[in-house]
């Protein structure tokens, strides 16, 4: 899969407002961009690597999530959660008209990206 990810991203990226994207795969390995200085790589991949743990544990409870999002005073962090345990976190910038279609767009082809 990591080679279509690779694909995807340069294909896709970067968006206007996007300050980093990171994506962490089922092996638990990360493939990350940063477009400023905002975060570093190891930033987002800590931060990502924390949420995507938040979201499983809500399967404890009985609530599969697909999406998740959370608003900071700067930035925003969307983040796209697949069936085979990958996970596509998008850190953008928290003003009005950065969450566009395109950027919805884009977390949803990522669930559907076929696994090779």
């Amino acid at each position: 899969m990591k080679q279509t990810l690779q694909e995807f991203l340069d294909r896709e990226l970067p968006l206007p407002g996007l300050a980093a994207c990171s994506v962490r795969l089922a092996d638990r390995t990360f493939v990350t961009r940063c477009y400023g200085d905002w975060f570093t790589s190891a930033q987002v991949e800590q931060v990502l690597n924390r949420l995507a743990l938040a979201a499983d544990s809500l399967g404890y409870h009985g609530i599969q999530p697909t999406r998740l999002g959370w608003v900071f005073e700067h930035s925003r962090i969307h983040i796209a959660l697949r069936r085979d345990g990958a996970c596509l976190g998008l850190f953008v910038e928290n003003r009005p008209g950065v969450t566009t279609p395109k950027l919805e767009g884009l977390l949803e082809e990522f669930t559907r990206l076929a696994e090779s």
